[in-house]
């Protein structure tokens, strides 16, 4: 499976290329702002996992500390 993100600021072009995934029978979503927010802290918690920066208590700590909040 490969991924790609396009991200643009005219609603109208982004309707259009989620309309063509579809016609393409490409599985496509939009996201939220807090989708994509979500997205980069767990790419940043797995970077302080592969760093040895975060172990994974502090990481079970944090995503629970995001959850409350």
């Amino acid at each position: 499976m490969e991924t790609i993100l396009l991200s643009g600021n005219s609603k109208v072009n982004l309707r259009l290329i989620l309309k063509l995934a579809k016609q393409l029978n490409v599985s496509a979503k939009r996201l939220s702002a807090e989708d994509v927010e979500n997205f980069g802290i767990a790419i940043s918690i797995d970077e302080g996992l592969k760093s040895g920066l975060l172990n994974d208590i502090e990481k079970q700590d944090f995503i629970s500390m995001l959850k409350q909040g």
